[in-house]
């Protein structure tokens, strides 16, 4: 049909993060917050964005306890952070921060298919990266397929 343009969806597969073997190992067990129950998730949270502390990574345990590993982000860091989605509710957080040009940091899937993740500002991701990376944890991907 003429002036009808079909788009092709495209498939969006995630690769997770890893924690890689080694010095970040010993940092990783001393970083890492507390598992929290989901009650403590939004309070917990409001009391650490007003400490200007982070979630670089987030994971969500098949018992849906929360625990994040945190840093203290560069000035006008933009962030958000999601843990214990459904991949429904992630793949749709992601289009929204695919939209606004931010990328996906971290990624945990847990053995139920839970999904928690950090997305970041462009412009800081570079830093970000190399924290993790001091963590011994790789950043998360994403490929889109046609």
């Amino acid at each position: 049909m003429a002036g009808r343009v079909f788009r092709k969806k495209m498939k969006t597969t995630y690769n997770p993060s890893k924690m890689l073997p080694g010095e970040g190992e010993l940092l990783r067990r001393h970083a890492f917050t507390r598992w929290m129950s989901r009650d403590l998730l939004q309070p917990a949270s409001d009391f650490l964005r007003n400490l200007r502390l982070l979630a670089l990574y987030a994971e969500c345990s098949p018992e849906n306890g929360h625990r994040y590993l945190l840093w203290h982000p560069p000035e006008g860091c933009g962030f958000e952070v999601r843990s214990g989605r459904t991949l429904a509710q992630f793949e749709e957080y992601d289009r929204g921060n695919l939209a606004r040009g931010w990328v996906l940091l971290s990624l945990h899937i847990n053995e139920c298919d839970i999904y928690s993740a950090v997305w970041i500002s462009p412009e800081h991701v570079e830093t970000a990266k190399q924290v993790l990376a001091g963590y011994g944890i790789t950043v998360a991907a994403r490929t889109l397929l046609a």
